[in-house]
Parts: C-alpha cells; structure tokens; sequence
C-alpha cells in the first residue's frame, strides 16, 4: 500500500477552495488503495520552526490567545484518513511515499524533511505574494526548493517557468458532480445573480456588489445570492441575500441553481472552483479574462470581461438578464463542457506524476 501525506497551512475549520481540492484528492486516493495522511501546521506567519514550536507551546499551555481547530467539519473526510495538526518540526511528520506542499508557506517545511517522509512535491494553487508581503522574488524561492512541482493552470505554468526555469507538471482541477448538477432547469429561472463573498482585495467583492447595483437600475426585479466564509464586506442593500458558509446543498438548490449568472469580478485566482460548480447548476458565468478561470472558461461558453472594467461588466450581465435565449444558450454549453473535468481524470494524472 503506498502512503501519501498532504501538508496543509493551519486549520481554522472554515470553507477553502484550496483546502476542499486536496481533500477530494485525499479521499479519491483513499478509494485507489493508498493509506492518506492530512498534515496541518501551526500557523507560524513566518517564524522559524523553532520559534513557531516555542509559540505553539507558549499559546496551548500559558495564554491560548489563538484558537486551533483539531477538527474539519466543513467538508467530509474518509474516516480511514488520519489528520495530525498544529505541526512545527519534521520529526511530528508521518513516514511515507510521498509528501505533498499545498500553499507556499508549506514549502520550506516540506523541503526540509528527510526522505523517509516520502518524495517530495509541491502542488501550486495560486500565486501567493501574499504570503511574502507581495514579493514575488520570495514567491519564486519556493519554486526553486528542490520539489517536484505541480500547477492546476496555465497561467501558472508560465508563472512558474518564469521564477524557476523548470517545467512544472500540469493538473487541472475538477468539479464534485455529486454534489453540483442540474437539479432545477435553467430555462425560466427569475432575474437573480450570484457572487461570492471574501475579504482579500483581490476577490473584487465590493466591486461585484456596485456591478449590481448599477444592473438593479436597469433590471429592477434583480435578486442577487452573496456566498461566503466571512462576513459582509460592506453593508448589503435589501435585494441582496447572504448566506454564510454555505454548504453544497445550499449552493446547488438555493444560489446557483436558481441563478441565472454567476459573477466572477476576481483579478487574481488560481483556478476559479466555484465558476465550475456555477456552470454545472445551470448558471452561466461572467468573469473577468484572467489565468485560473481561462483554463475551461472561453468566449464560446463564458462571458469574460478585462477585469476592473466595471461598465463592461454591467453591459455584459444586463444583456444576458434581458435577452433569456442568450442566457439559456450560453448556460446550456458551459454545463456541457464543464462535464469533463471529473475527479477520476485528474486523478489518474496525479498518479502518474507522483510516479514520474
């Protein structure tokens, strides 16, 4: 039985795309015959190991001013799947045949194990600047550590090539077509468009929200579905509903499944989960033109839009809400299209790169 250990930054037991990816990973791996472990750090924003290892002490026993999660509630994991958390050093690791970064602060870490924690690899989700106080030079060292080196897009890909001068093996993403299908028609669904909700400024939320107040002046039966693992990023007007940390029973039946649009104003992501989930309910996307949605976004089942460019936007989703055929024809071909990103395909290609 080979044994496979995903390194994840810490938990804080909320909904995260990055996070739900590597857990249906975990899960599929599982049902292939591997023994699965799931690593969490400690969050150790930037300390050292030592240091982040003093922290973690000092924070369980003396202050708890923090709160660590030792449990995942949000999404299901296989019970056969053993979870280890707030982890500081390579001797708390579990031995296996290989070990897998999932985020950039999991890198130094990973590449500091022995080889009986497995061969190694690092499975890049988005180009986290972020993490470095939005220095790509520090970015780009994780890159460079010595792992094999996995993209879920594209635009990655280049990215990655330009700060290493490797190539990096390409995974794309799926969709759960368990959880997201067509459980209502996509012809005569009300005027309603949805959006997610997220506090980083690179999401465009707020931006999303003026995009539909401008629409609601020429669509005045708009209805509009906000998503979220966190709250509001500004006060809502009375035609938005919220919904916080929604689950995909929510989503399918009550957001996306009643939508017309889903709206994507992001200009950074690493590869635009929800946008499939939308399609594969009925809804057609409009997005901003950007790496992480491109890979199975196109103009033939998408609406893409340069990013920032507000008054386009609201054109593009005004002419979908008052033209239905346009909407319902756009919509039909996305659900067509998005049915190939199935969790069997990428996994097969994970096996046969950890196995290259």
């Amino acid at each position: 039985m080979k044994r496979i250990n995903f390194v994840l930054p810490a938990n804080f037991d909320i909904p995260v795309g990055g996070f739900k990816i590597v857990v249906q990973y975990a899960n599929e791996l599982v049902k292939r015959g591997y023994e699965v472990k799931i690593t969490f750090l400690f969050n150790m924003r930037g300390k050292s190991f030592k240091v982040a290892k003093l922290a973690r002490f000092v924070n369980n026993h003396l202050y708890h001013r923090v709160k660590h999660y030792k449990q995942v509630t949000w999404i299901d994991l296989d019970e056969s799947i053993e979870v280890f958390y707030d982890v500081t050093s390579p001797s708390e690791f579990p031995d296996a045949d290989f070990v897998v970064a999932t985020a950039a602060p999991t890198t130094h870490l990973v590449s500091s194990l022995p080889m009986s924690k497995g061969k190694k690899f690092y499975f890049i989700q988005n180009f986290e600047t972020w993490s470095y106080g939005g220095s790509v030079e520090k970015l780009n060292e994780t890159f460079n550590l010595g792992l094999s080196n996995i993209v879920i897009s594209q635009e990655l890909r280049q990215k990655v090539v330009e700060g290493s001068g490797i190539e990096p093996h390409y995974l794309p993403n799926f969709y759960n077509p368990d959880e997201f299908y067509l459980a209502k028609p996509i012809e005569n669904r009300e005027n309603v468009v949805c959006l997610i909700n997220h506090t980083h400024e690179v999401k465009r939320t707020k931006l999303g929200l003026e995009i539909m107040a401008e629409v609601k002046k020429q669509v005045p039966d708009l209805k509009v579905e906000l998503f979220g693992a966190y709250e509001p990023v500004m006060p809502l007007e009375d035609y938005v509903h919220f919904t916080f940390k929604a689950n995909p029973d929510q989503l399918r039946e009550d957001i996306y499944g009643k939508s017309k649009i889903y709206l994507l104003p992001s200009v950074l992501e690493g590869w635009v989960l929800t946008g499939m989930e939308a399609m594969a309910c009925g809804a057609a996307v409009v997005s901003s033109r950007i790496g992480g949605i491109v890979d199975y976004a196109n103009d033939g089942n998408s609406i893409l839009i340069t990013p920032d460019d507000k008054a386009a936007f609201v054109a593009a989703i005004v002419d979908l809400l008052t033209h239905e055929e346009k909407q319902v024809a756009l919509a039909k071909k996305a659900y067509e299209e998005v049915q190939q990103y199935r969790i069997e395909k990428s996994s097969d290609i994970l096996e046969t790169i950890l196995n290259s």
